[in-house]
């Protein structure tokens, strides 16, 4: 029992939620853009190497009942035939939802963060959203999101729960951890920089932005820095974004594993980086077990880790990696399980505390 109540916990807490969504709340107004009027909310979706993902994501944003925003994509490729066919594909979206404000901009910076930098610039509106383009939003994500923004002036960043989906497999995943400001001094426990938003007089009042030296992990650097300055921090737990785990998840490389990011973080943050980032190496090669994409010897993953962190495996990381080479759905099953237990246990002392 002491396995299966949390998990019935958990299955019950988002159902709850989806049924408040679509059943029990109050019907919302659907803005029109009033092209007169600035827009209150920009959603930011920088892009690269993978066009035919955008068009979900796209797809996603258009669906949302809220309609007084702007989309602002940020085309990050280097390939030309790339480039032209994102431009093709918000060019078609913006002839179709005209009453969405739709900017396009090409990015020459090397790195997403960059990418979400110069389309922050791109765009007006004080609340910002980003959304992945491997990504999607949920029913109603932005105005419940809006709502809770404009709720509280004072409120620096929002995150929200959400599901994670993990190609090739039926998996979708609830997942979530309540805010706690005595407990989360180091980082944010959230999904992705999807699941955020932002107000940008807050941000610009401390200088805040994307680290632009950071290939990876640049919400994680963000975040450190909100919680430094103290400002303040909100989750909520209705499932509002889509996170899709899958062999192209980086958007900044087209390696799957490239640490140069690290020495950074850890110049900066300390040795509490230098754990989360070894633990990120650590869950790299696992999950390209289950992608279908490891091509390295395990004795060959072994050496790296060595080399470039100076530190011995973990024993939780022999035993995951162990169990996904052996059956990489037996060890998400697991994983599924292992999660929403830890989930429910930290909620439970978040929310009291």
């Amino acid at each position: 029992m002491f396995i299966i109540n949390p998990l019935i916990k958990q299955i019950v807490y988002a159902a709850g939620n989806m049924l408040y969504s679509h059943l029990l709340k109050p019907e919302r107004y659907p803005y029109s853009m009033d092209v007169t009027q600035p827009a209150i909310l920009s959603v930011i979706i920088p892009t690269k190497n993978r066009p035919y993902l955008l068009v979900r994501a796209l797809q996603s944003v258009v669906k949302q009942t809220y309609r007084h925003f702007e989309v602002c994509v940020v085309d990050n490729n280097t390939d030309e035939q790339n480039s032209l066919q994102v431009k093709q594909t918000v060019a078609e979206f913006e002839l179709q939802y005209a009453d969405i404000n739709w900017i396009y901009i090409h990015s020459n910076k090397k790195f997403a963060s960059g990418a979400r930098n110069d389309g922050m610039a791109a765009t007006i509106g004080n609340l910002i959203f980003f959304l992945d383009d491997d990504d999607e939003l949920l029913a109603d994500s932005l105005s419940i999101r809006v709502d809770e923004m404009l709720a509280d002036p004072e409120l620096a960043l929002l995150y929200c729960a959400g599901y994670s989906k993990i190609y090739p497999y039926p998996f979708k995943m609830y997942r979530y951890y309540h805010y706690n400001k005595k407990l989360h001094t180091e980082k944010l426990m959230m999904m992705s920089c999807s699941s955020i938003a932002i107000n940008r007089s807050i941000f610009k009042e401390n200088d805040l932005y994307f680290d632009e030296a950071q290939s990876r992990m640049d919400d994680y650097d963000l975040c450190r820095r909100v919680i430094e300055l103290d400002l303040k921090v909100k989750s909520i737990p209705g499932p509002l974004v889509m996170i899709n785990l899958h062999p192209d998840t980086r958007i900044s490389s087209h390696k799957l594993v490239d640490y140069t990011f690290k020495d950074v973080l850890i110049e900066r943050w300390g040795e509490s980086a230098a754990d989360t980032v070894y633990h990120y190496a650590e869950g790299v090669y696992i999950w390209r077990l289950c992608f279908g994409t490891a091509d390295q010897p395990y004795k060959e993953i072994i050496a790296g880790l060595r080399r470039d962190f100076n530190r011995e495996p973990t024993p939780s990381f022999k035993f995951k990696y162990a169990l996904a080479y052996f059956s990489p759905k037996l060890f998400l099953a697991l994983y599924h399980i292992g999660v929403a237990i830890s989930q429910t246990r930290k909620n439970r002392l978040a929310r009291k505390l």
